[in-house]
């Protein structure tokens, strides 16, 4: 592999440290995201019974609709049809 084909290391690891807050919002960004699943499911169970949710039932449906979502995500449809938004988003991004 010649000089010019190579990898700048200093660039990408400068880059790295550069883009630390840009991850930091996004995962603000998908924590707010959880939380928004989590409420939906919360005054989803919270409709169907006329008392408050107990703690540890609340507790208890927090953990669950996490897990719950985590695994749609891991479903191979959606990893299929999220990788293939991120490579036509990569494209048009490329492009510019």
């Amino acid at each position: 592999m010649t000089n010019e084909a190579k990898r700048d290391s200093n660039a990408y690891s400068k880059k790295m440290a550069d883009s630390k807050s840009e991850l930091t919002e996004l995962q603000d960004e998908l924590n707010s995201l959880f939380v928004r699943f989590v409420l939906r499911a919360l005054r989803v169970y919270q409709s169907t019974r006329p008392e408050p949710l107990r703690p540890n039932e609340v507790a208890l449906l927090v953990k669950n609709e996490i897990n719950n979502v985590l695994a749609d995500l891991n479903a191979l449809p959606n990893i299929d049809a999220i990788g293939k938004k991120a490579k036509e988003e990569w494209a048009k991004e490329s492009k510019q």
